[in-house]
């Protein structure tokens, strides 16, 4: 197996992919997409890190950070939050080997203002780019509401089309 080499950035803000074992839709069930929010905003209790923003899909989630300045450690808060999910869903669903996760995670460390306004902009676009929805308002497990709330009605602030160029960087 490759020794994949992470760029660690003290204070660095970064878009990470993290996606199920062979893509069971463990979070279609919204007890247990609850239950990785939870988990998500207990981690960032604990190792504080900026919530950039999020989107939790049945079988993957997406989240985009900053971590503080004297920080570099995201390897730990990606490892806690699928820990604390991990230990929850095992003993909701009573499955004591129950395994979630694909092993790695994948992470983009953000290069400038226009990477991050498509990382951002991707990570709440991804509900309508899986289909299972027609306007990323419709997605509860998003942060998007947390943002454009107020829009006026079919007032889209997202363009599929920038996220076509460099479609490797989300890592799906």
């Amino acid at each position: 197996m490759p020794n994949y080499i992470r760029n660690k950035v003290y204070g660095g803000t970064y878009f990470f992919t993290v996606v199920t074992k062979e893509r069971i839709k463990f979070f279609l069930d919204h007890e247990n997409a609850e239950t990785l929010y939870k988990a998500i905003k207990r981690v960032q209790k604990r190792k504080p890190f900026e919530l950039l923003a999020y989107c939790i899909m049945p079988d993957h989630w997406h989240l985009l950070l900053s971590l503080p300045e004297e920080d570099d450690s995201f390897s730990q808060k990606i490892r806690e939050i699928k820990r604390l999910t991990t230990y929850t869903l095992r003993k909701s669903m009573g499955i004591s080997d129950l395994i979630i996760w694909q092993d790695r995670f994948w992470e983009h460390s953000i290069r400038d203002e226009n990477d991050l306004t498509n990382c951002f902009n991707y990570t709440h676009y991804n509900p309508v780019h899986h289909q299972l929805v027609e306007a990323p308002e419709q997605w509860k497990w998003s942060s998007y509401c947390d943002y454009y709330r107020d829009l006026p009605e079919n007032k889209s602030v997202i363009d599929p089309k920038n996220f076509e160029k460099e479609k490797w960087i989300y890592g799906e």
